[in-house]
């Protein structure tokens, strides 16, 4: 099993070496055509949630006013605005997973012509210098496109997200934008304390998966074989030893969610009733509207969101990173028989 590790610097250079690799490709126009349609339906999104939050707090004043005619005229808004947003997250859902199709596919092609040539397979598997590259070149690549692309429609939304509404939160309450910064600041930084150690340990996880389902296919494939020397045992045996290691690495695992969990589903639990008790002493002495008091806790959620992108997405950017040094592993050794410019997602030219 190769000891990849796993430094955190190299992974953004690891991302931006294989975006660069495959707007260069030859669909790269496309895959360039249809991003730039996902950010304007992000852009379009955003302002249709700004719109929804002011919608919001004039809907839920109508109430508490009892003004009828306001609270029809809002809801007709409200519907409005939802039918838009649906549209537009169908759409961007779509254009994501075709963009994520298109970039795997033409990842995978460049490996295989790689790890065909120059009989690169059988070097592999005579040096033992990859564990399982059939599944990296599989899973991981799938893994890897998926991610990746989702990741950076998440980041630029946040990031877009944080344009839109911290204005919004700022004619509300300027110590509320406040607070919402430093609250995600903190709970971001907690939460990479407490789960760095999944890094290391969802690289190693998916090493002892695919070892163990390794040793299934080849129990399969030599089952003749087997049952003619009586070796029944001896499988057995390795068997058990893999799923060992991939309960115990598990285990790890799954403490470190655990304290993880604790932190993450307080600090979100929370989320929910800091602007009340911020705004609501305003409200109570008839400074402002019923309205705002919806409208600030959508508008800190959802700014606290787009700044706690760490915490929300911690367990799979841990994945992730794993993901990112197995398929560099792979690509490292592939490219050493050909190419040493060669990256992922190259034609193979």
């Amino acid at each position: 099993m190769d000891a990849q590790a796993i430094p955190l610097k190299t992974t953004g250079i690891r991302f931006v070496r294989a975006v660069r690799t495959f707007a260069r490709s030859e669909v790269g126009w496309k895959a360039k055509l249809i991003f730039a349609a996902l950010i304007l339906l992000l852009c379009a999104s955003n302002a249709l949630n700004v719109i929804n939050s002011f919608v919001g707090r004039n809907f839920m004043t109508a109430i508490a006013d009892r003004d009828m005619p306001g609270f029809v005229r809002q809801a007709f808004f409200y519907i409005g605005v939802f039918a838009a947003l649906t549209i537009v997250a169908v759409i961007a859902r779509f254009g994501e997973e075709r963009l994520g199709l298109l970039w795997r596919d033409t990842m995978t092609r460049g490996i295989l012509r790689r790890y065909l040539a120059d009989g690169t397979y059988q070097r592999l598997n005579a040096s033992e210098a990859i564990a399982n590259p059939d599944q990296r070149i599989s899973e991981d690549v799938r893994a890897f496109t998926v991610t990746t692309l989702s990741f950076a429609l998440m980041a630029l939304n946040s990031a877009f997200t944080i344009v839109a509404f911290s204005g919004v939160l700022w004619t509300i309450s300027p110590p509320l934008f406040g607070v919402a910064v430093l609250y995600a600041a903190g709970g971001s930084l907690f939460t990479f304390l407490f789960g760095r150690p999944l890094i290391r340990l969802n690289y190693d996880q998916l090493d002892r998966e695919a070892s163990f389902r390794s040793g299934l296919i080849s129990v399969r494939n030599n089952a003749e074989a087997i049952m003619i020397a009586r070796d029944e045992d001896s499988q057995m045996a390795l068997l058990l030893d893999r799923l060992d290691d991939l309960v115990t690495n598990f285990r790890k695992i799954t403490s470190i969610n655990r304290n993880v969990g604790f932190f993450t589903t307080g600090y979100n639990w929370m989320i929910q009733i800091i602007p009340a008790l911020i705004i609501a002493p305003a409200f109570i002495e008839r400074k402002i509207e019923f309205g705002v008091i919806t409208q600030s806790a959508v508008a800190f959620s959802t700014l606290v969101a787009a700044f706690s992108l760490i915490v929300t997405q911690f367990q799979s950017l841990s994945s992730y990173a794993a993901v990112v040094a197995r398929l560099s592993a792979l690509v490292e050794a592939v490219g050493q028989s050909g190419d040493p410019r060669w990256e992922p997602g190259s034609q193979g030219q």
